[in-house]
């Protein structure tokens, strides 16, 4: 894979007027859900690229001139999120786009966001700064109020979760972004970081972020675009300042599995390595209690902390 420096200076594309591919990853998706935002993101990006993780087929079922501009690519069957992105970026990348636009397939972008970011990112390029993607502020869309969820940063040796404005550029210099909404430049991609797809699920954005920092990128949130997500199965449980988010057995899995191994890499620092840990522990008990099926979950959990500490990846099936 050609290999680009991230401290090399950005060619400026301010001359093309969107050049962006939107790449949506979905798995038995609402239609309606996903259908808004197909349509949606066909105003904002020059190629709206629709990755089928299985259970898509009838997507625009009722827009078939629309169905007919989306570059469909069924997998046949669930390859995992980090696989599917991989896939929409080699397309993307060979017909020429800077950027790729990532989103699950239960989010709700405003009509300009895409070009609200690439604003950002070309600002940033006049500065000379690094960016691998910036993504707008979140919040679940099934909640009456907008309860934005927190911009992590860490300084010194502890972690914030107040957003820390970067006055230089008005934007917030974060060390994760979510999948959903992020505005990638492929120049990080073309880098070498790729998504990982042995992650299959969990993880997938937050290990992809971690390694563009450590191959010298930035990450930034634009507190000028915002987005509505469902970040998990159901609203979460807001509890002392913790969201604390209900999710399948399956899931439980992967999340404890990949949490594990994800703290054990070289790239992730230790004061987010301890704050994980004790984020592991909370999620383990908060789960006996918020879990709809508490003892499959459990048991699910357990085997996922096994599978992480011995390096066992890929899909449980």
């Amino acid at each position: 894979m050609h290999e680009i420096s991230p401290k090399k200076t950005f060619r400026m594309l301010e001359k093309r007027i969107n050049p962006v591919a939107a790449v949506v990853v979905g798995f038995f998706p609402k239609f309606h859900i996903l259908d808004a935002l197909l349509l949606s993101l066909l105003k904002q990006a020059d190629l709206v690229i629709f990755i089928d993780n299985g259970g898509g087929e009838q997507y625009l079922a009722a827009h078939p001139t629309k169905k007919s501009e989306i570059n469909y690519i069924n997998l046949g069957n669930n390859r995992g999120l980090g696989f599917a992105l991989n896939e929409g970026f080699k397309i993307a990348i060979s017909r020429g786009f800077d950027f790729v636009a990532t989103f699950d397939q239960d989010s709700s972008p405003t009509p300009l966001m895409i070009t609200g970011l690439l604003k950002a990112h070309y600002s940033l390029q006049r500065k000379g700064i690094s960016c691998a993607a910036i993504g707008p502020r979140f919040y679940d869309n099934r909640e009456g109020k907008k309860h934005y969820y927190p911009l992590y940063k860490q300084i010194g040796y502890g972690i914030t979760t107040l957003p820390q404005l970067d006055k230089a550029t008005r934007l917030f210099d974060v060390d994760v972004l979510i999948t959903s909404g992020m505005l990638v430049n492929v120049a990080a991609w073309k880098a070498g970081v790729i998504y990982n797809p042995q992650l299959f699920v969990d993880y997938t954005d937050t290990d992809w972020c971690f390694r563009a920092r450590d191959a010298g990128f930035k990450l930034f949130v634009s507190p000028d675009e915002e987005m509505g997500h469902a970040i998990s199965d159901t609203p979460p449980i807001r509890f002392f300042g913790l969201n604390l988010l209900r999710y399948s057995p399956v899931r439980r899995y992967y999340y404890f599995r990949n949490t594990v191994f994800f703290i054990r890499q070289l790239y992730v620092s230790w004061p987010w390595k301890l704050r994980l840990l004790i984020g592991l522990g909370i999620r383990f008990v908060s789960n006996l209690f918020i879990d709809t099926h508490r003892l499959k979950g459990l048991r699910m959990s357990l085997l996922g902390l096994a599978h992480g500490a011995i390096g066992k990846l890929g899909s449980l099936n």
